[in-house]
C-alpha cells in the first residue's frame, strides 16, 4: 500500500513539475516572440528554409545552412497535421520555435529516464533527487536559452540521448534510428553515434567475457578492465567459441553498422561534412577546444565536483612530474595552437566574444592561469564517466570529445552541449545542496541572460536592426 502511496506521489509531483515548466517556457517564449518577431541571427536561414518545406517546396536549399533538413521535417510533421484544422499559418517564426519549446519539455521528461535508468543502482539513488537533477540538466543556460529560437541544438541534443536511452534499455535498432534523426539534424551527432555503439560493444563484452564479480564497478573503472576482458578472451580454449563471441558482438552493433556505413556514404556523394557555407566552416585542427570544453564542464558542475578536489589534490600531489609536463604541453598547446575565427572577434552578440576579450586577451598570461582548471576539468570528467560507466566507455568518450571539437576553429559554447550532457548525466545526484545550489546558478544565469536579450537590445551603425546578447 505504501509503494502506491508513494508511486501516486511521485507521479503527482512530476505532473506538477511538468505543468510549471511547461508554463515557464511558454510564458518566456511569449515574451521573446514578442519583442524579436523577425528571424535573428541564424533564424534568418532556418526558417525561411522550414517555410519553403511547409510550402511543399521539398528541392528549394538554401546554400548558406550546413546542417542537413532533420529539424524542418520535425518542424513540418508537427505543423502539417495543425494546419489541416485551422486555416491560420502555422509556419511563422513564432510557431517554428515552439518546436524547440515542446522538444525542451520533452527533454526534461527524457532526462528524468535517463537519470533513473543510469543511476539507479547506486546506494544514494533517489528518485526525488532525480527529477531535480534531471530538471537541472533541462535548464542548463546554453540548452535553455537555444529552446527559444530557432535552431538545430534543442533537437539534435533530444536525439542523441533519446539514441543513448534507447541503447541503455537493450533497443539498439530504435537506437539507431534515432541515430540517423540526430544526424539529419546535425551531422556531426555521428561521433555521438559511434560513442554510444561503442558503449553496446563493451556492454557486450562484459556480459560475454566477465563473471558478475568483475563486473563491479570498482573494476570496471580502471585499466584492470582492459585487462581482465584480454585475459578471458584469450584463455577461451576453443576458436569456435571465440568467433561465437564475435559474432555475437558484430549482431549487436549491426544497426549501427548501418548508420556508419550511410554516412560515410553521404560524405562520400556530398564531398564532405556540411552542405553549405563550407568556406566559413572548415574542418582545422584546434586542440585548445578540449580544454574550453573542459574550463566549461568544470564552472557548470562545480557544485558536484568539489568533492573531487582531494582526489585531484592527491593525484598532483603524488604524480607531479608527469602533472607538470602535462602542463607544460598544454602551454605549448595554447601558444602555438590557439585559432581565433574571424567571426569570434567581429561578433560582439555572442557572450564568448567578451570572454576572449576580457579573459584570453586582457592579459598575457590570461590563456595560460587557467591551464590548472582545463587539467581539473578533465580528471573529473574521466573520473565520472569511468565510475558511471567503465574504463573503456570513458576513454572513447574524450576520443568523441576531442573528434567532434578540435576540427572546430570558432569557439562556439553550442558544440560543447551534448558532451557537457553526457557528462551531468553521468553525474550521481547524491546531495540534495549540491542539487540545489546548482538549480540557483542556473536559475540565475538563465534569468540574466533572457533579461538581456529581452530588454538590453543594442545597434550597430550600418544595421537598423537591434541586436541582442545571446550565447
Amino acid at each position: 500500500m505504501n509503494k502506491k502511496v508513494d508511486s501516486y506521489v511521485f507521479t503527482s509531483a512530476l505532473v506538477c513539475i511538468v505543468a510549471v515548466y511547461a508554463g515557464g517556457l511558454l510564458i518566456i517564449s511569449s515574451y521573446i516572440n514578442e519583442i524579436q518577431p523577425t528571424p535573428y541571427l541564424d533564424e534568418i536561414y532556418h526558417v525561411p528554409q522550414a517555410q519553403e518545406y511547409c510550402n511543399g517546396n521539398f528541392t528549394y536549399w538554401d546554400n548558406r545552412i550546413t546542417t542537413l533538413p532533420g529539424l524542418y521535417l520535425i518542424s513540418v510533421a508537427v505543423i502539417t497535421p495543425l494546419s489541416k484544422w485551422s486555416d491560420d499559418n502555422f509556419c511563422e517564426t513564432h510557431h517554428l520555435r515552439l518546436t524547440n519549446v515542446a522538444i525542451s519539455l520533452s527533454s526534461f521528461l527524457l532526462y528524468v529516464w535517463l537519470t533513473k535508468n543510469i543511476h539507479q543502482s547506486s546506494r544514494e539513488y533517489s528518485t526525488w533527487k532525480s527529477i531535480v537533477s534531471a530538471l537541472n540538466i533541462a535548464i542548463f543556460p546554453p540548452l535553455f536559452f537555444f529552446s527559444f529560437l530557432y535552431y538545430t541544438d534543442v533537437a539534435a541534443a533530444f536525439l542523441v540521448f533519446l539514441m543513448y536511452g534507447l541503447h541503455m534499455r537493450g533497443f539498439n535498432t530504435f537506437a539507431a534510428i534515432a541515430g540517423v534523426a540526430a544526424v539529419m539534424v546535425r551531422q556531426t551527432s555521428i561521433v555521438w553515434v559511434i560513442l554510444v555503439s561503442v558503449g553496446c560493444f563493451d556492454l557486450g563484452l562484459q556480459h560475454l567475457l566477465l563473471t558478475t564479480k568483475e563486473r563491479k564497478r570498482h573494476a570496471l573503472s580502471s585499466w584492470h578492465q582492459v585487462q581482465i576482458i584480454s585475459k578471458n578472451f584469450f584463455r577461451l580454449a576453443p576458436v569456435s567459441r571465440k568467433i561465437q563471441i564475435i559474432s555475437q558482438l558484430i549482431l549487436k552493433l549491426l544497426p549501427y553498422i548501418i548508420v556508419g556505413l550511410i554516412f560515410i556514404a553521404f560524405v562520400v556523394i556530398n564531398d564532405g561534412l556540411v552542405v553549405g557555407d563550407r568556406a566559413a566552416h572548415q574542418a582545422t585542427i584546434h586542440v585548445p577546444q578540449l580544454f574550453y570544453f573542459f574550463g566549461l564542464v568544470t564552472v557548470f558542475a562545480a557544485p558536484h565536483w568539489i568533492l573531487f578536489l582531494l582526489p585531484f589534490c592527491k593525484t598532483c600531489l603524488k604524480k607531479w612530474f608527469f602533472i607538470l609536463i602535462t602542463m607544460g604541453l598544454a602551454g605549448l598547446v595554447i601558444r602555438y595552437n590557439t585559432l581565433v575565427h574571424p567571426y569570434l572577434l567581429a561578433d560582439n552578440r555572442h557572450y564568448t566574444f567578451y570572454i576572449w576579450k576580457r579573459v584570453f586577451e586582457y592579459q598575457p598570461w590570461g590563456r595560460y592561469v587557467v591551464i590548472p582548471l582545463y587539467l581539473f576539468g578533465a580528471f573529473a570528467t574521466f573520473r565520472t564517466m569511468s565510475t558511471a560507466k567503465s574504463f573503456i566507455f570513458a576513454s572513447v568518450f574524450v576520443i568523441c570529445c576531442f573528434v567532434a571539437l578540435v576540427p572546430q576553429r570558432l569557439l562556439e559554447v553550442r558544440y560543447f552541449l551534448i558532451p557537457f550532457l553526457f557528462v551531468r548525466l553521468h553525474i550521481p545526484p547524491r546531495s540534495w545542496i549540491s542539487l540545489f545550489i546548482e538549480f540557483s546558478i542556473y536559475l540565475a544565469v538563465n534569468t540574466a541572460t533572457i533579461y538581456l536579450f529581452i530588454t538590453r537590445p543594442f545597434f550597430w551603425a550600418d544595421s537598423p536592426l537591434p541586436q541582442r546578447f545571446m550565447w
